[in-house]
């Protein structure tokens, strides 16, 4: 199996398994909030409902970023250099393309910086430690690299 496949199915495999965990997250984020109103709502209160519920929400947010990426459901630059011909449209693209793996290299490389850092701070709440909501950035940005480096592989292929 060449490079660019074996990329390309691992990037497939992996957005499978975000979007099913994206799942769980969305139905725990709608029990934990549904649960925190029928308490207030019965004179009590959940004290880690709202942070675990926060916490769920962020990861959903760059979680789910991949997951567009992957989909190609980002605001792009389709066509851009088409009006310039192909050879500029696919410097463009090629262009782009080393652009974004250099900001989410960058994003997870501070992610893992303040990962580490955040160790022994603990949530207010729930006290664990805050490396682990932290933990998604990097993450986030190592799946993001994945499919990057897969839609590289793949353009080079189909590329005359």
């Amino acid at each position: 199996m060449s490079l660019g496949k074996h990329l390309a199915s691992t990037s497939e495999r992996v957005n499978t398994w975000v979007e099913a965990l994206l799942l769980v997250a969305g139905v725990a984020i709608s029990v934990i909030l549904f649960a925190q109103v029928v308490a207030r709502y019965m004179g009590e209160s959940l004290s880690w409902s709202e942070e675990v519920g926060r916490y769920l929400l962020v990861a959903t947010t760059f979680l789910g970023a991949t997951v567009a990426y992957k989909r190609a459901h980002f605001i792009g630059l389709a066509g851009f250099g088409a009006r310039f011909g192909l050879l500029v449209e696919q410097i463009i693209v090629r262009g782009l393309q080393l652009l974004t793996l250099a900001c989410f290299g960058l994003i997870t490389w501070f992610g893992v910086i303040y990962t580490v850092n955040a160790w022994s701070q603990t949530s207010t709440a729930v006290q664990m430690p805050m490396s682990l909501p932290i933990s998604v950035v990097p993450l986030s940005g190592l799946i993001f690299l994945l499919h990057i480096l897969a839609d590289m592989t793949k353009a080079r292929a189909s590329a005359p």
